[in-house]
């Protein structure tokens, strides 16, 4: 299940989407959530094309990393890159897609994201 979030005026920083993964084995329910922050740009990145990170959401992901699963899910052209939040100092400082493969935790087509992203959540949040 997940939910939308944008409202950078009453509460900046939040990630744009909160997510709870369910995991039903031997009588028991268990749920983790964790938060996607949403970027995109439809060019190639290079040094002055890059993924602008508020710092308001510096301040939430600094905050609340500890205590569950922050992840950017950025979109570049039609390829998706899954990256752990401990690099949202790093994810303003990417060059090019050479770079950002370095620090994601998975990368597919736009087409497949619903395929790769939800087993590699699960995982994530300890499912």
């Amino acid at each position: 299940m997940m939910a939308w979030h944008e409202d950078r005026h009453i509460s900046p920083g939040i990630p744009d989407l909160h997510y709870v993964m369910v995991n039903e084995e031997d009588h028991r329910i268990e749920y983790r959530v964790g938060w996607l922050e949403l970027k995109a740009i439809d060019t190639d990145l290079f040094p002055t094309r890059r993924i602008k990170v508020e710092p308001s959401q510096h301040q939430f992901m600094r905050r609340w990393l500890p205590h569950m699963p922050i992840h950017f899910l950025i979109r570049v052209k039609k390829t998706l890159y899954l990256v752990d939040g401990i690099y949202h100092a790093t994810v303003p400082e990417i060059h090019n897609a050479s770079d950002m493969q370095l620090i994601c935790t998975a990368t597919c087509n736009q087409a497949d994201v619903v395929k790769v992203l939800v087993p590699i959540l699960k995982t994530l949040t300890r499912i």
